[in-house]
């Protein structure tokens, strides 16, 4: 005979964690969604980057004018070639300042992405963990052979994990993208070349591609984890709906049988004394006087 506590234990997990799965895929597919919150921002930051790494130009050009006035004045030690040479590099330390003012902004508007993707991440390791434990009670579900309930929730179950754990991994690699690209911009601000170290135009480019390069990766990340689990939400949606269905059913079996035995109980078992019906003065008074009436009857006979 099929424990019915134990089935309805084993169906709400199932059920549980498979509900909770769908609605942490259904926060992915909010979050990066084309024109939402991630995705956008990601191509607004990569115009940023852009838009920084254009000051190389001028950086260079500058660069290239101050280091032969910087030659000339240490050479000559003229006066007049010392002037030159630090109005150069005056004009080429306030070109740098201004490359700088323009990275300074993206660090701090890569904050609520990355916190997107961390969170995302962090619902996706915790969904996988319920489904893989959902995964032992499907399975003994499946093993039950009184058990009249769906024989499927073992493959089910493996089929949205399987779904969870590629979006997490896809979300994960994203958001260490842009944390990456975070530190970045940071380390450019924290330890910028010296003016005179004929790296600045070499800093500014290489700090502008690698940025590209970490921001477009993780939106490319962002994409790739977006369109498949759209394309999985209706299989999601019919093994969880299944799963609540028999998670119902089993609940309503156990509640009916506990009606039952209460049923049976109150019908074989004595009732007390103090339970059992008592006459009422009226009653005892219509007893008497009929059992005096016999008795009479008898007598005159």
């Amino acid at each position: 005979m099929v424990d019915l506590a134990e089935v309805r234990g084993r169906t709400h997990e199932v059920a549980s964690a498979l509900n909770g799965a769908r609605a942490a895929l259904g926060r992915v597919e909010n979050l990066l969604n084309e024109a939402e919150t991630v995705d956008q921002a990601l191509t607004l930051r990569l115009k940023d980057v852009q838009s920084f790494g254009r000051s190389a130009e001028r950086v260079s050009r500058l660069e290239q004018d101050a280091i032969p006035k910087r030659r000339a004045a240490w050479e000559s030690q003229d006066p007049r070639a010392v002037a030159e040479s630090q109005e150069a590099d005056a004009a080429l330390s306030s070109a740098f300042r201004d490359s700088l003012g323009e990275a300074g902004p993206i660090r701090p508007k890569l904050q609520q992405p990355w916190q997107d993707l961390a969170g995302l991440r962090d619902d996706l390791r915790v969904s996988s963990e319920q489904l893989k434990k959902a995964m032992e009670h499907a399975d003994a579900l499946d093993r039950m052979e009184e058990y009249d309930g769906p024989k499927d929730q073992l493959a089910n179950v493996r089929g949205v994990k399987a779904i969870v754990d590629k979006a997490e991994e896809g979300v994960a690699e994203a958001a260490a993208r842009v944390d990456a690209a975070r530190t970045i911009v940071f380390r450019f601000e924290q330890d910028p070349p010296v003016i005179r170290s004929e790296q600045l135009a070499k800093e500014i480019t290489s700090t502008r591609d690698k940025l590209r390069n970490e921001l477009s990766s993780a939106q490319e990340k962002v994409r790739d984890v977006r369109g498949p689990v759209g394309s999985k939400r209706a299989d999601v949606a019919k093994a969880t709906d299944q799963a609540i269905s028999a998670s119902d059913a089993a609940k309503d079996a156990q509640k009916a049988a506990e009606d039952l035995a209460k049923n049976v109980q109150a019908g074989t078992t004595p009732r007390p004394a103090s339970a059992q019906h008592t006459e009422s003065s009226s009653q005892q008074d219509l007893r008497r006087r009929l059992d005096g009436k016999a008795q009479s009857s008898s007598v005159e006979r």
